[in-house]
């Protein structure tokens, strides 16, 4: 445990050396702290103690450590109101209609990529739990077919296929109506058993040949199972990194490898996680900071950024509140438009 003024130190070192990254002395903080330079530096040892923070080279000053950083996001920040730029940005950025949640999402990580300087990423609701919603099927000429799934979000994923020789246009016609009947309405981890239970089964009741049947199926839905991550910013991982850029621009380029990492911060019923102690080497001098943000009636998706340790957490962290308040905002007009644009078309 620290005193109070000691955690007002810490605040101060970390708030100060994030606007010049210059070593905080005691006397920079005598005007801020009511207390004698000698006992602000008996506080300061006491925190160095702590490991909350360290000296830099042969300098008096003090720099906060990682563990100091990480204990003033988890016990000492208090989120300020952004800054009137900052919203006036933001909601310019997000002025006008969205028909597509990509859309959204693009605008988002952009948004927070340009107010932070850092890599953005931003996550749709978890697949496992979302759910389809309708599923329809276009012929385009002879031989082509486009697949158009939608799920609950208001995520379409669209499949472009060969027919196969065996399949007729009447065949189609009944291979749309299981998944009507079988698929549609169930979550995404549902439908993935079905499809390696029943569906086998079911197939052999209405086509001769079951094999290209089945491969079809597999075919236009193997997409639904994976996560789709947008991302801004990727080069920005050169402005504050110094070592291993090839193992990291290779990290962040591979969109299955930060889902992953993602999803395993944010697996709990946190709104907000930071990540400072990663497991790869060449992620030791980087945080990851995610918030998650309502979809209205859907669930949660997620905003994250990574940056250097020694960001300021202070902004980050009011950027991406700042964001996920817009974001949910707009998503609320977007599923207003859409459920009211399905029950038109149900009329």
């Amino acid at each position: 445990m620290i005193t109070e003024r000691q955690r007002q130190i810490l605040n101060l070192i970390v708030s100060l050396y994030a606007k010049d990254h210059t070593p905080i002395g005691s006397k920079s903080l005598l005007d801020s702290i009511q207390a004698s330079s000698a006992t602000i530096r008996n506080d300061m040892k006491a925190l160095e103690r702590l490991g909350l923070i360290q000296k830099e080279h042969t300098s008096s000053g003090r720099i906060p450590s990682v563990s100091g950083y990480k204990y003033f996001v988890e016990n000492v920040i208090q989120l300020e109101e952004f800054s009137q730029n900052d919203l006036f940005k933001v909601m310019k950025a997000f002025d006008g209609d969205f028909y597509r949640l990509s859309d959204l999402f693009k605008t988002a990580a952009k948004s927070l990529s340009e107010l932070t300087g850092l890599t953005s990423f931003v996550l749709n609701a978890p697949q496992r739990d979302q759910q389809l919603v309708s599923f329809e099927m276009v012929i385009l000429d002879n031989h082509s077919v486009l697949s158009v799934i939608t799920l609950g979000t208001g995520e379409v994923r669209t499949n472009q296929f060969i027919l196969p020789k065996s399949m007729t246009e009447a065949d189609l016609a009944v291979f749309s109506n299981l998944v009507k009947e079988r698929l549609v309405g169930k979550k995404v981890i549902d439908i993935h058993y079905t499809l390696r239970t029943e569906i086998p089964q079911i197939v052999q009741r209405y086509f001769k040949v079951t094999s290209e049947v089945l491969q079809l199926f597999e075919s236009i839905f193997d997409d639904l199972f994976k996560e789709h991550l947008t991302v801004a910013g990727r080069k920005n991982i050169f402005d504050y990194a110094t070592d291993n850029l090839a193992e990291l621009y290779k990290l962040f380029s591979d969109d299955e490898r930060m889902l992953h990492e993602i999803r395993e911060i944010t697996n709990n019923d946190e709104m907000r996680a930071v990540k400072f102690d990663n497991d790869e080497k060449f992620m030791k001098n980087l945080t990851i900071i995610s918030q998650k943000f309502v979809i209205p009636y859907r669930g949660f998706g997620t905003l994250t950024v990574v940056g250097p340790v020694e960001m300021d957490y202070q902004r980050t962290l009011s950027v991406l509140d700042l964001v996920a308040k817009v974001l949910t905002m707009k998503l609320s007009d977007y599923y207003r438009y859409l459920d009211g644009n399905h029950y038109e078309i149900s009329k």
